[in-house]
């Protein structure tokens, strides 16, 4: 039994002449006329071969159709060939760079997708091309460029997606809210948490899960300690700091039950830091002391590797456990004012960071300084020049200045300024107070456009 032919569309090239021999009633023996092949007419009909100038021409003439239509069609079917093309070439390089993003050849990456021209781009590989430049500076800790990116994603990504595409809108969620963050756009960065919550399915890695509750946990934790005047607040501010234990002990879980220590170990940081918000002091120092207990020696005792190599980046990632354990430790042991204790868990603090990422030898300057200033007051001596706690803080600055971490840099101007005053140096302390004031202007400006852009 013959197959039924494939259906063509009639506003193609092949559907047009097909149409018109069925309504003359001619077979396609008829239509070769011995002129020309049936396999080639059939061929024709079923958009699988372009026809030449003149076999185009006799066609039009056989089956009684405008040459100029057909010509206007067989440019048309050039065009939508050529579209195909490009969607594929730009598929392919769009999954190319995943890979070398996944593999952490970030630079590759980004030179790969520069190459893409978006705007030519089908709609529907448009988004997910905004997505992984946007991937690309997030990478660089470029977070302003990188949220700009993830923005037209977020505003090109249709309703409904492909089930093969959850995946890369999954990600594009995580990574906003993720710059968001990082930007200090606490609002902004919950509800997109809460997407990627909502997007979740049987099949999505677990490990997207876990970062969309650890992030959660960050910015409820967050909120929870900024200051208002609300008889209210407090009891809201206690509602937060337990929401955000909640989804960080989920997170933690999470990353227990696939064998990620490292994670695992950092969300025991951020747990510590909640019991030390809600007063829980005991809790929190045996949770940093036993993560600190773990992963110390083997930072400690492991040689450097070569750069950009996957053992170099596991060992930055285990610096980075010790250096947040140690600098979360300090600043516990400040609270309680024992600051020789506290000084000895920031030097843990700077050798690990060291090894580490430029936000963990940033923090460690900070609660360095904190603890400096603290031990000043105490002597209450008089100090001539720069106080140690004034180069811890100003330290601190240098290490933000190249980075877009926008609340970092802020608290680090604003913790030198109020140390400047307090030692009389009014000119400079309200000149640093200005800088984080200007900062915070800057910061508000933005929320508001990315507000009103979110909900466009």
């Amino acid at each position: 039994m013959a197959r039924p032919a494939k259906r063509v569309s009639p506003d193609t090239l092949g559907g047009r002449i097909r149409a018109a021999r069925q309504s003359l009633r001619l077979s396609l023996a008829d239509v070769a006329d011995g002129r020309y092949s049936t396999s080639l007419i059939s061929q024709i009909e079923r958009n699988r071969v372009e026809p030449s100038p003149e076999s185009l021409s006799f066609l039009a003439e056989r089956l009684n159709l405008p040459l100029d239509d057909l010509m206007a069609l067989v440019q048309q079917q050039r065009e939508s060939e050529a579209e195909a093309n490009r969607y594929k070439e730009n598929e392919e390089k769009l999954n190319h760079a995943l890979r070398l993003l996944e593999s952490k050849h970030v630079k590759a990456a980004m030179e790969l997708v520069m190459t893409i021209n978006i705007e030519h781009a089908p709609p529907s590989l448009r988004w997910r091309l905004y997505a992984l430049r946007g991937q690309c500076f997030f990478s660089l800790r470029q977070f302003v460029e990188a949220q700009r990116q993830f923005f037209q994603a977020a505003a090109l990504r249709p309703e409904r997606i492909p089930t093969e595409q959850v995946h890369e809108a999954t990600l594009l969620h995580l990574h906003l809210a993720a710059t968001c963050r990082e930007l200090g756009y606490l609002d902004l960065a919950n509800d997109h948490y809460e997407t990627v919550l909502k997007l979740m399915q049987p099949e999505t890695p677990i490990h997207y899960v876990a970062e969309a509750h650890w992030g959660i946990a960050l910015v409820s934790f967050e909120r929870a300690d900024t200051h208002r005047d609300d008889q209210q607040w407090p009891a809201e501010s206690e509602r937060l700091k337990y929401r955000a234990l909640h989804h960080a002990e989920n997170a933690r879980t999470l990353y227990r039950s696939i064998g990620d220590e490292i994670n695992e170990s950092l969300l025991s940081c951020e747990i510590a830091l909640i019991y030390q918000g809600l007063g829980r002091l005991d809790e929190a120092r045996a949770c940093l002391r036993e993560v600190l207990e773990k992963w110390q020696p083997q930072v400690a005792a492991t040689p450097p590797t070569a750069k950009n190599s996957l053992e170099e980046r596991r060992q930055k990632r285990e610096a980075n456990v010790v250096a947040a354990a140690a600098a979360y430790l300090a600043s516990l042991e400040l609270q309680c004012q024992h600051y020789e204790l506290a000084l000895e868990y920031v030097r843990q603090a700077h050798e690990a960071a060291r090894k580490s990422y430029t936000l963990r030898r940033a923090e460690a300057y900070l609660i360095e300084g904190q603890i400096l200033e603290a031990l000043e007051q105490e002597q209450n001596r008089p100090i001539s020049g720069e106080s140690g706690a004034e180069r811890a803080f100003r330290a601190a600055i240098e290490e933000l200045k190249p980075t877009d971490r926008m609340a970092a840099l802020i608290h680090a101007h604003d913790l030198l300024g109020r140390h400047l005053l307090k030692r009389g140096r009014i000119k400079e302390g309200e000149y640093e107070l200005d800088v984080a004031r200007a900062l915070a202007q800057t910061r508000r400006q933005w929320q508001e456009l990315l507000a009103i852009t979110d909900e466009l």
